[in-house]
């Protein structure tokens, strides 16, 4: 963000921040995310209310949270997160993350947010680990709007698997070529469309941190 934008996004956050950790606002924009779209995740509501508190704050310590935030609210939600040393064998955990838990509110749903959410999700993890090149991504195969989402980001289909409860899932893929993420139009055009979203819609984009 421009050191404008994220000073005016650090004053809202400021002025309406519930006094929550933000693993409690994690747990909470999780349920909510579950709640309103069980379609698009394979957890339950059950699966989140077991978690305890400290499950919360490790998920924040050990991947990238971003989140869209209106007031005492989440309204969106996205993380990447390292691939696992033992299932994900065919990635390069140096330059490889898997983008996962995606959501919307739906109130706030078909204004473009999902797709600037993500953007500024690869964004965020570019900058921390200047040697991730790709991206990847599970959608189930019913989600057409999800999946039409991910291919205007760039997202390339590789393959389907089945997973549990008889859905299937497509693998989709994101490389970042050198001249797209060192383009500084793209940087501001996706700046410039978070800025509008803070004036339109009262909402600002920023990262989970753990807190002491």
């Amino acid at each position: 963000m421009t050191s404008h934008a994220y000073r005016a996004a650090r004053l809202f956050v400021a002025r309406h921040q519930p006094a929550l950790r933000d693993a409690e606002l994690l747990q909470r924009a999780i349920r909510k995310s579950i709640s309103t779209s069980p379609e698009a995740f394979l957890k339950t509501v059950d699966d989140v209310d077991n978690k305890s508190m400290d499950y919360w704050e490790k998920e924040i310590d050990s991947s990238t949270w971003v989140v869209i935030q209106r007031r005492r609210e989440v309204v969106g939600i996205a993380v990447s997160r390292w691939p696992d040393y033992e299932i994900d064998r065919d990635v390069d955990p140096t330059t490889t993350r898997f983008i996962e838990s995606v959501w919307i509110s739906p109130k706030l749903r078909r204004h473009g947010m999902g797709e600037r959410l993500v953007r500024y999700l690869i964004e965020v993890e570019c900058k921390r680990y200047e040697d991730v090149k790709q991206f990847l991504l599970c959608v189930f195969k019913e989600n057409d709007r999800a999946i039409g989402l991910y291919e205007r980001i760039g997202f390339m289909h590789e393959h389907e698997q089945q997973v549990m409860r008889g859905k299937t899932e497509l693998r989709v893929e994101y490389l970042m070529k050198l001249d797209a993420a060192a383009n500084p139009s793209n940087l501001e055009a996706n700046q410039a469309g978070r800025q509008e979203d803070l004036r339109q819609f009262g909402v600002a984009y920023r990262i989970l941190r753990v807190t002491a």
